[in-house]
């Protein structure tokens, strides 16, 4: 199941403390976790929301540690409150947020498309298409994130977080840290004149990360025989790879996983094609 390959890689990345609020179609990452918190050393908890979910995960990553955090789409109005604040103080240990969007709306009370939170929030968004890759790429955040000192949104939605494959695993990671907490005003407290200066500091995170996304290797084109082109993001690149088989025709396909911020260079040899 994605829920549980999105697990898997949590703890190959040395994850220290997983929280969430249970919420379809998120719920799984976290009873995955708890069936092994104990074994691997990873505080599991469910929250009393996913506010609190969020700050746990917050506090921990002050501290040094990798930690995870769940929810459903929904689930991140809940969270926004500290939410607005994490894109501004960044983290120190990794922080992965694991929003599982719900389009269709299955099991939910609305449709929403919370790749705009990252963009309100100033926090990358990242969307993987496969198992595979939700457990390949669920690892990677974790370094991503603290090579940049932010966090990052995994987008996952209900039919990756649901879906069944083949997944190779590789190691759990036990990575031994000692929460240490390091005081620091200027970076923490987010009041004149230093919310301004983390401002300024997260657009240029940003930037930094944009230009170096452009060899993401979860972002690729597929060159094809057609004179027009098609991208796809997440879960949508396995419907694109089916209906082109199902039509008999052969676009050229840009895989794009880093949906905030998109790479220019990335973008721009999309445009070249003229016709999507």
């Amino acid at each position: 199941m994605g829920n549980e390959a999105i697990a898997r890689g949590a703890l190959e990345a040395g994850v220290s403390m997983a929280t969430a609020y249970p919420g379809t179609p998120s719920t799984e990452i976290i009873e995955t976790l708890a069936e092994v918190g104990n074994k691997y050393g990873v505080y599991v908890e469910w929250s009393t929301n996913e506010k609190v979910a969020l700050e746990m995960a917050i506090g921990a990553s002050m501290m040094g540690l990798r930690a995870l955090t769940a929810m459903k789409h929904v689930g991140v109005n809940v969270a926004s409150d500290p939410l607005m604040s994490l894109g501004y103080t960044g983290v120190v240990g990794g922080l992965v947020i694991v929003t599982a969007d719900d389009p269709n709306a299955h099991s939910s009370q609305n449709e929403q498309d919370n790749r705009i939170y990252g963009i309100h929030s100033y926090i990358p968004v990242f969307e993987p298409y496969s198992p595979q890759e939700a457990k390949d790429m669920t690892k990677d955040l974790f370094d991503l994130s603290e090579k940049y000192a932010i966090a990052v949104f995994l987008r996952s939605t209900t039919r990756l977080s649901h879906s069944r494959g083949e997944v190779k695993l590789g190691e759990v990671q036990n990575l031994g840290r000692k929460p240490v907490f390091h005081r620091d005003p200027e970076r923490w407290a987010l009041l004149p004149p230093y919310n301004l200066a983390k401002h300024r500091e997260v657009l240029g995170k940003l930037e930094r990360l944009e230009a170096d996304l452009a060899g993401f290797k979860y972002n690729w084109v597929e060159e094809g025989s057609s004179d027009f082109a098609v991208i796809a993001s997440g879960v949508s690149y396995a419907y694109v790879k089916e209906a082109v088989e199902k039509l008999g025709v052969k676009p050229t396909i840009f895989k794009l996983s880093s949906t905030f911020p998109v790479p220019r260079k990335f973008a721009l040899e999309a445009l070249k094609y003229g016709r999507f």
